[in-house]
């Protein structure tokens, strides 16, 4: 090959490699396009503050998830609506116009606007109390109306010499009169022991009694068989073998010899002395059933029972050894198929008087003598409780569909119905002090009842306690009456003397 024809193909080779190349890039640059550079994003701004702080800040409706102060950023140019809101405010809604590049600050003070505030008005029973809102004296007494308050939760306390000091946590709403009372409790009158304020185990006692050396024993819902002297609580729940110790107590009876004879649900009779107890349970004594709703004592130191199977007796044999007999309904005047025995008492003549779940009330001596609704003037025939003074006798029914917010009473000779209990209550439990009162406990409050138709009505509105259910009451040796309530633990009444 010459040097002519060495040049000429060197010469085509690089024409197609130029025309390759610029193939290549006429190619390339068909496919490339450049976009138009990014807008910078909207910056106005509201900074929005408020007089309380707290406020829920909503745009144009919709949540932000903020609270005031906060700010609300990346806003184009517009008007804009803002609602603030907080509980127990009125919703405040306002429109902003905002302006890219301009920061706005807005401040709302709540406590300008009167239709933001509420007022709270305030009673108590006895009035004239001393008012405090979040422990400052406000120098007010009852009955008053505070105004210009910002809505929120106000710690009211009320405040009267002589009187347990008692408050309430209250709510103000905007534009808005709320309404609150307060009961003071007289504590030269009342006291109550509760789990909040003594070493009393439970608040819902179920029944009460007081012995020889003027200490008070009390029954409870499984929590044991409780004891107090006035100033020390004992549980004597570990003094009791087995479950039984945790077994609900009905009754309590103080003998003569100041044994505790304390009645279970499921587990018969303790005989409780000197904190030892010796269980009769339905398995190991003659007791006619295990639940015990009811015990007395006679003169002779017979220990009458009231179980759901029918009536028992204990007593001692010339041996000193603990005897037991059941009687038979028909002995008692008792229908066969109701053995369910609710109350017992002992009159001055020493008959035993023995209420039922539904066939009435029997007076028991050598023989029955039945009192039913259809051959007496009783209420009706579900006994609830019995009490007897000498030859009077007061029974408590269990409300009936007509009747059965009364008492019946015999007088010895003839029975009465007697309506002095709240409406729709019964008697839980009566009890006879030693000026010849009648305590009535049912489960609306307590009636002190004297003579036949002289009643007082006590509960909670009228005594500031919990005093609504009760399910015993005994005099002590000082003529204190003493409560057994299912809530509001024992109260203590000093005003019986």
């Amino acid at each position: 090959m010459n040097l002519r024809k060495l040049n000429i193909n060197i010469l085509k080779l690089c024409t197609i490699l130029v025309f390759s190349f610029l193939s290549t890039f006429s190619s390339c640059t068909k496919d490339v396009s450049v976009s138009p550079p990014d807008m910078p994003p909207p910056d106005g701004y509201l900074f929005i503050n408020s007089y309380p702080a707290g406020f829920q800040i909503y745009l144009n409706g919709l949540p932000r998830r903020r609270v005031t102060p906060d700010s609300l950023t990346w806003l184009s140019t517009n008007s804009y609506t803002i609602t603030l809101k907080k509980n127990l405010f009125r919703d405040t809604t306002f429109s902003i116009d905002i302006v890219e590049g301009i920061k706005k600050n807005i401040f709302v003070d709540f406590s300008k606007n009167p239709t933001m505030l509420g007022s709270v008005s305030l009673t108590s029973l006895p009035t004239n109390a001393a008012v405090f809102i979040n422990d400052s004296n406000t120098s007010k007494k009852t009955p008053v109306t505070l105004t210009g308050l910002l809505p929120g939760n106000y710690y009211i306390k009320f405040h009267i010499a002589n009187y347990r000091d008692d408050s309430m946590l209250v709510a103000i709403n905007s534009n808005n009169i709320t309404s609150a009372q307060k009961t003071l409790v007289d504590t030269t009158l009342w006291k109550d022991y509760t789990t909040a304020n003594s070493n009393i185990s439970t608040n819902q006692l179920t029944c009460i009694a007081i012995d020889k050396n003027n200490e008070i024993w009390l029954g409870t819902p499984g929590e044991g068989l409780l004891r107090f002297d006035g100033t020390n609580w004992e549980n004597l729940i570990n003094n009791v073998p087995g479950s039984v110790a945790h077994d609900t107590i009905n009754c309590i009876m103080v003998d003569d010899n100041n044994h505790k004879w304390v009645g279970s649900e499921n587990g018969g009779v303790w005989d409780v002395f000197n904190s030892n107890a010796h269980i009769y349970g339905f398995k190991t004594s003659g007791l006619a059933d295990f639940r015990i709703e009811s015990i007395a004592e006679d003169n002779s130191g017979n220990i009458y029972l009231g179980t759901k199977g029918g009536l028992s007796k204990t007593f001692l044999d010339n041996n000193g050894n603990r005897s037991w007999f059941n009687y038979d309904n028909s002995a008692l005047f008792i229908p066969a198929n109701d053995t369910w025995i609710t109350a017992l008492a002992v009159d001055g003549n020493q008959n035993l008087w023995i209420g039922t779940k539904s066939s009435g009330i029997v007076k028991f001596n050598l023989t029955g003598e039945p009192f039913t609704q259809s051959n007496s003037n009783i209420i009706n025939n579900s006994i609830t409780s019995i009490t007897a003074a000498g030859l009077n006798v007061w029974v408590g029914h269990a409300a009936g569909q007509v009747f059965g917010t009364g008492l019946s009473f015999y007088d010895g000779t003839n029975w009465q119905k007697l309506y002095p209990l709240p409406q729709e209550s019964f008697a839980q439990t009566i009890s006879i002090d030693h000026l010849g009162n009648k305590w009535i406990g049912t489960n609306k409050g307590l009636v002190k009842l004297i003579g036949l138709n002289s009643a007082t009505f006590f509960d909670s509105g009228s005594t500031g306690l919990n005093i609504n259910d009760i399910r015993g009451i005994a005099e002590d040796q000082n003529g204190n009456i003493w409560i057994a309530t299912n809530g509001g633990g024992l109260i203590e009444y000093k005003g019986n003397h």
